[in-house]
């Protein structure tokens, strides 16, 4: 098969994926932020409609960013996963060496205050054997998934932009990389790669989980 068909077919299944999904119905426009409106193909019935060809060309772009990051061994530091495939998700990021937070557990500082980050974690772990079970359970809650976290991440990964402000104004002080998922209710302009459409659905969320489950397996 010719490479330019073969790319042709691969837009066409990625596509077909997100129409089954639905991806394309984003909130109704009194809900919309109007920063969005480049990656809508229009407004019906006062929802607002994806540009399924612009998601699907940035799906693609985020994903040779992502694999290109990971072949380097680069950190990647996920915030939040669909809660079907959480455990999956969270278990292919250690077994890659990459970092991950819940978006209900982020931390101000987690980006921009390591060492103090650093320092915290490390008493801590010092002293484990003297915390409580509550201590321990909260501990792990929060900063279980960034105990490898030693360095500026290369690239940040955000499932639900609603959920991740904090976690997004942290990695632009940073000057991090960031690929969000966006729905019409947010605003993309800071967002180095947004792919836009409704994943925060069961069936959004499972193209997303696929998408990570091969780039990292």
């Amino acid at each position: 098969m010719k490479i330019t068909q073969y790319k042709k077919n691969r837009n066409q299944l990625i596509l077909s994926n997100l129409i089954v999904a639905k991806t394309y119905l984003g909130y109704s426009k009194s809900m919309w932020d109007p920063t969005i409106l480049p990656h809508l193909s229009g407004i019906r019935d006062q929802f607002c409609i994806f540009d399924l060809d612009q998601t699907t060309h940035m799906i693609k772009k985020s994903v040779k960013f992502i694999s290109k990051i990971h072949r380097l061994n680069g950190k990647i530091l996920f915030v939040g996963f669909p809660e079907a495939d959480k455990n999956k998700l969270i278990q292919l990021c250690t077994l890659n060496n990459h970092s991950y937070v819940s978006d209900q557990s982020w931390v101000n500082g987690i980006l921009t205050n390591g060492h103090g980050l650093f320092v915290y974690r490390k008493n801590f772990l010092n002293n484990f054997k003297f915390k409580n079970e509550k201590e321990k359970r909260f501990f792990y809650e929060k900063f279980g998934g960034i105990l490898n976290l030693n360095k500026k991440p290369d690239l940040l990964v955000v499932f639900n932009h609603s959920k991740s402000l904090d976690a997004l104004r942290e990695a632009a002080k940073r000057d991090i990389p960031v690929i969000s998922f966006i729905n019409s209710g947010n605003n993309p302009e800071k967002i180095d790669y947004p792919i836009a459409g409704n994943f925060t659905s069961k069936k959004g969320g499972k193209i997303y989980s696929n998408l990570i489950k091969y780039l990292l397996s």
